[in-house]
């Protein structure tokens, strides 16, 4: 092995590893409180035992601690407290909950270099794909893939999906097809995502027949039927993923309806959590929960608007003119998306009368993009937990942990990226992990004095 290929394999993840174990350190150096609770096997005695519903030790841990010890149907999805049962054994809650969080840890590190490489593999990038797991490593949401969250497991098995779905990875097609089989139906059992992955599977497929069926010159069901031939696989990954989340949850469905007479128990079991449909306007300018929440509704719609706009813009022929804003604080206004829109709608206005805008320029990517599998069920993926958060719950309270704690959203951002020439737009990217790594360090700090995480 070459000194280059050190470098990225093991140097570069390790430098990330490293800084979100710099932003670790300096919070439990300034509240070490944080440091005897992350690496207590036991609860601390506290002085002011935290009251529910506003502070908890262990959170949603607790939860799954009590899986461990004694499996049930209920909103919390049984694989994550199988493992820890069946590998060790625990024999009260603080010894499950101690246990997770090591396993958590482990795969945090462990995770951190697979998902480099899977990085590296699908856009071709180092410095790149160097950026974007830095981004997704020191978010504030990277906590819970730390300290006992399914968010760790969860991740690992959608590194995995990602790195057997990539374009770039030859592979024996009958093969692929079993291994996105067997890690789809682990991440069924893992987390309450049966309906998201199933729209993002459907409407991946949909999206690329769209954009084909935009360079026939008409439209006939000779056309559509070339469009099937020339995305069988695509079929095929579809109905295999589909299969095989509906099966995954099927198992535990079935285990609801025999202890408990419900088949979809664990989805009425989240009713308690005060979700139901409604339209709560006022979360588009608050979330009220963490601020991270509100940009985990916001930048999963706008890399979705943007991928779907320029590539039918490329595909018709048409270019595509922005407002090109000149000042770097244009960057900041990255921690309120609403004001950024709002003002960025005026300018774009305003330059647009005066014949002011700019051509974007975007290299031949796009075309790549149009039918890029992976790319569209990850930003579908991250799209779909924001609109059932905003029209099911009457805060976005944990939306940032669903979209941020896991790399589906990183990976959509980074073949976004690839459809850039040049290094200028990283400073939004810079600006993101800047404005994370202080709220990863305050993340520390709360979850030292049992605060709500998100």
């Amino acid at each position: 092995m070459n000194k280059r290929r050190i470098v990225e394999v093991i140097f570069l993840p390790l430098i990330i590893c490293s800084a979100f174990i710099f932003c670790t350190a300096m919070a439990m150096l300034l509240y070490p409180e944080t440091f005897y609770k992350f690496f207590s096997a036991t609860q601390l005695v506290r002085d002011i035992p935290p009251q529910l519903p506003h502070k908890s030790y262990y959170w949603d841990v607790e939860h799954y601690a009590k899986l461990a010890l004694s499996p049930s149907c209920n909103a919390f999805y049984p694989l994550w407290p199988f493992i820890i049962r069946i590998v060790f054994h625990p024999q009260s809650i603080e010894q499950a909950a101690h246990y997770f969080s090591v396993v958590a840890t482990a795969l945090f590190f462990l995770g951190t270099f697979l998902l480099f490489w899977v990085f590296q593999i699908g856009l071709q990038r180092v410095d790149l794909a160097f950026w974007l797991v830095l981004a997704y490593s020191v978010n504030p949401m990277a906590i819970f893939r730390v300290i006992g969250y399914t968010e760790s497991l969860f991740a690992f098995l959608s590194t995995l999906f990602i790195w057997i779905c990539l374009p770039k990875l030859k592979l024996n097609e009958n093969l692929k097809l079993c291994l996105i089989f067997v890690i789809t139906f682990l991440m069924a059992l893992t987390r309450p995502v049966l309906i998201q992955i199933l729209f993002s599977a459907i409407t991946s497929l949909g999206t690329i027949f769209y954009f084909q069926s935009l360079l026939k010159a008409r439209f006939t069901h000779h056309n559509l039927l070339a469009i099937f031939t020339k995305y069988i696989s695509e079929i095929k990954t579809t109905i295999t993923i589909c299969v095989s989340a509906l099966l995954g949850y099927s198992i535990y469905g079935n285990l609801c309806l025999i202890t408990r007479g419900d088949f979809f128990a664990s989805f009425h079991d989240q009713k308690l959590w005060g979700k139901k449909l409604g339209l709560h306007l006022e979360l588009l300018l608050t979330p009220k929960s963490p601020l991270f929440d509100l940009l985990g509704l916001y930048l999963p719609a706008i890399i979705l608007f943007l991928a779907v706009a320029l590539v039918y813009f490329k595909l018709i022929r048409h270019d595509f003119y922005i407002f090109m804003p000149q000042s770097q604080l244009w960057n900041l206004l990255l921690i309120y998306p609403p004001l950024l829109i709002l003002l960025y709608i005026f300018n774009y206005i305003r330059y647009q009368k005066q014949a002011k805008l700019t051509k974007l320029a975007i290299n031949k990517y796009i075309y790549t993009l149009r039918k890029n599998y992976i790319f569209w069920f990850c930003i579908y993926f991250s799209f779909i937990h924001s609109v059932i958060i905003f029209f099911t719950q009457d805060r976005l309270f944990s939306l940032a942990r669903f979209i941020f704690a896991v790399p589906f959203f990183f990976m959509a951002t980074g073949y976004l990226y690839c459809c850039f020439s040049g290094k200028k737009a990283y400073t939004i990217l810079f600006c993101f992990i800047l404005i994370s790594a202080i709220a990863l360090f305050e993340q520390w700090i709360n979850y030292g004095q049992d605060r709500w995480l998100g």
